[in-house]
């Protein structure tokens, strides 16, 4: 696996944050989930490959055991607004301190900086403001080369397709061959991967 040996902190959030970390364990990362005290873990799907511990960073020993973690790992996914880590003192800057090695990967919705940047981000927020709602079904449309359809789908099997795609490019065997269309040559990709449901 390319990414055998590599630590991987995913702090709990939305989406982003746990698609990326199951990305990261599909390609074989070693990822530890660090949920609230109480929550009730990843309900998104995505947990698969990751391991999970439950930590409440607003506590001094919580921060610490996070601070301890970080100094061993290669990689934080950190899905919070501007500010959130810093008033915990687990910013960037105390963390690579500690271990100048660690990538820390900021899932923050609009950045750390601009007018935005203390507003929650969500993709319903993006589309909203860039006008770009009325073109998702037209750039998503997948043709299914079994049957020669036209439609569109949910944005899960988007996911799902991503991520099996994403995954089997370790797989030399297999390419991307049989694409009818130039617009979505990635999913008519993935469409050729036989699918097991479980």
């Amino acid at each position: 696996m390319a990414l055998r040996g590599i630590l991987v902190l995913e702090l709990a959030g939305l989406a982003p944050g746990p698609f990326c970390g199951m990305v990261l364990a599909d390609f074989g990362a070693q990822v530890v989930r660090v949920d609230r005290p109480g929550a009730r873990g990843d309900v998104s799907f995505m947990a698969r490959g990751k391991r999970s511990l439950a930590v409440n960073l607003k506590r001094p020993d919580g921060a610490l055991v996070l601070r301890r973690l970080c100094a061993q790992a290669d990689v934080v996914l950190e899905p919070f607004r501007h500010g959130v880590m810093e008033k915990l003192q687990l910013g960037p800057e105390i963390l690579q301190r500690e271990n100048p090695k660690l990538i820390y990967a900021r899932l923050s919705g609009f950045g750390q900086s601009g007018r935005f940047c203390r507003v929650a981000g969500h993709d319903i927020n993006y589309l909203a403001l860039s006008g770009g709602r009325n073109g998702i079904p037209k750039f998503f449309s997948v043709e299914i080369s079994t049957s020669k359809t036209v439609g569109t789908t949910s944005r899960t099997e988007h996911a799902r397709w991503w991520s099996t795609f994403l995954h089997n490019l370790q797989d030399s065997r297999w390419g991307l061959h049989g694409c009818g269309s130039s617009r979505t040559p990635v999913l008519q990709a993935a469409n050729q991967r036989t699918w097991t449901k479980v």
